[in-house]
C-alpha cells in the first residue's frame, strides 16, 4: 500500500483529478472536507481569535473567514495552527484504517500537504497544474470571485510548486488546461506507472 499525496494550487482541478483515480479503485481522502470538520469542530476558538466569521446557524462562514486570512500571512498561519493538528490525527486514524486492505494505494487530496506536514506521510506525489487566467476563469465561474481575491489567494499558495516536493519523493505531474479527456489520458498513464512499478 501506497500513500500518495494529490497537490496543486486553487482551481487546478484536484478534486477531478482525485475523483479519476477513485474510479481506478484508490481510496481518496479529501482534506478540504475534513477541513470544514475542523473548522467547525474549532469554531468557538476561531470566532474568538478572528471576530465575526459565524453565519446565522452558528456555523463558520468560509467565505468570510477566507477574506480574513487569504490576504494575510500571519493570519492564515495563525488559523493553520489551529486546524492543521487535528486533520493530520484524522488523516492518520483513516490510513491506519485502510491499511487492512493491502490491494489499494491511498491518495490524500490536499493543496497544502506540506504546511500541514502531510507530506510526511506519503511515498510520491501528484502535481496537478493549470495556468493562471484558465484557474481565475474556473473560480469565478464557480464562485463568481473577483480577480483581487483571487490574485490573493495565489499569493498564500506560492509555496505550493514541483520543486518543494521533487526534492523528496517522486512527483508525476498533470496538466489540466484542456479538458477532462486530456485528465483521463494522464491518470490513465500515471495508474500503468504505478502498477508498474509495484511489481518491481
Amino acid at each position: 500500500m501506497r500513500i500518495i499525496g494529490l497537490t496543486g494550487k486553487a482551481c487546478t482541478g484536484k478534486n477531478v483529478v482525485a475523483k479519476k483515480f477513485e474510479d481506478k479503485g484508490y481510496y481518496v481522502i479529501d482534506v478540504d472536507k475534513l477541513g470544514h470538520r475542523a473548522l467547525e469542530e474549532n469554531k468557538t476558538i476561531i470566532a474568538s481569535t478572528f471576530g465575526d466569521v459565524l453565519d446565522f446557524d452558528g456555523n463558520v462562514d468560509r467565505k468570510k473567514l477566507g477574506n480574513i486570512v487569504f490576504g494575510s500571512k500571519e493570519k492564515l498561519k495563525i488559523l493553520e495552527g489551529i486546524t492543521h493538528p487535528g486533520i493530520k490525527k484524522i488523516i492518520i486514524d483513516l490510513i491506519e484504517k485502510e491499511s487492512n486492505d493491502r490491494r489499494r494505494d491511498i491518495i490524500i487530496n490536499a493543496a497544502l500537504l506540506e504546511r500541514g506536514k502531510l507530506d510526511e506521510l506519503c511515498d510520491c506525489f501528484i502535481y496537478v497544474k493549470s495556468h493562471f487566467l484558465v484557474r481565475y476563469s474556473r473560480t469565478k465561474k464557480r464562485d463568481n470571485r473577483k480577480f483581487v481575491w483571487f490574485f490573493k489567494r495565489n499569493l498564500s499558495q506560492r509555496h505550493i510548486k514541483i520543486s518543494s516536493i521533487k526534492r523528496k519523493k517522486a512527483v508525476y505531474i498533470i496538466n489540466n488546461n484542456k479538458g477532462i479527456d486530456e485528465i483521463c489520458r494522464q491518470v490513465d498513464n500515471i495508474c500503468d506507472i504505478l502498477k508498474e512499478r509495484s511489481y518491481n
